[in-house]
């Protein structure tokens, strides 16, 4: 009787324990996978088009991002900033792995919530409510940064094929992500699309210091057709165009 006792009282404190990890994750995003697949995607497309995309990818840099968390919220944002006003600092990495954006998922009870925070594009904040995933889970694994991880995908309704692939570990069993991508049985390691892929490099677990994120306040929450309809009145010049 004493042994099961025993044998509960640690499950019940490595559960707690368990359900109080925090840290902080550095990944490196990176846009050099990107040209194979532009090159097989556009045999059809103008060549002075392909060019053009081409020197983009070729002049973009891999930068870092973090995602910084704990049992209550996580926060994730880019490293680097952009000077968006000079030509030759515009980075397509930085861009698709978030840019100058903040992304939130709150730890709820019995559900998780995500919110992107955007202070760019219309002059002011907002909160933008992002839809959970639907998910394909898949048996696959592989280990990153020790950690073994699971696949899992993302299908495009409109034709059917895969456009977006995650590596979850449930050794950290929070539903956090990579931007608006969570909802996973564990946080995602590696994101991988067709033009770029983040992929943690350093896992920083339970550190000395405690990780405190602050959450925006006393901002507007707008759903992503609010949003959107927002935005097309801001720039009708942008989405009016043939």
């Amino acid at each position: 009787m004493k042994y099961l006792v025993l044998i509960f009282l640690l499950f019940n404190v490595s559960l707690v324990f368990s359900q109080k990890i925090e840290g902080k994750i550095t990944y490196l995003a990176s846009s050099k996978m990107a040209l194979k697949s532009i090159e097989q995607n556009n045999e059809d497309s103008k060549k002075h088009i392909q060019k053009g995309v081409n020197q983009i990818y070729k002049n973009a840099k891999d930068i870092k991002v973090i995602l910084k968390f704990n049992e209550s919220v996580s926060e994730y944002y880019a490293v680097d900033k952009m000077d968006f006003t000079n030509k030759d600092d515009i980075n397509i990495t930085h861009i698709m792995s978030g840019s100058e954006k903040k992304f939130y998922t709150q730890n709820l009870t019995m559900k998780y919530e995500s919110k992107t925070l955007d202070c760019y594009l219309l002059g002011e904040c907002f909160l933008i409510e992002n839809e959970l995933p639907k998910w394909v889970l898949k048996q696959e694994t592989k280990t990153i940064q020790g950690f073994l991880c699971y696949k899992a995908i993302l299908i495009n309704p409109r034709n059917g094929k895969q456009n977006l692939e995650a590596w979850y570990t449930p050794k950290l069993p929070y539903q956090y992500g990579i931007m608006e991508f969570y909802g996973l049985p564990g946080v995602i390691l590696e994101l991988n699309r067709n033009t770029i892929t983040i992929t943690a490099i350093k896992i920083e677990l339970n550190p000395i210091q405690r990780i405190e994120i602050t959450e925006p306040k006393n901002i507007k929450i707008l759903t992503q057709e609010e949003f959107k309809n927002l935005t097309r009145k801001a720039m009708p010049d942008f989405y009016n165009r043939n």
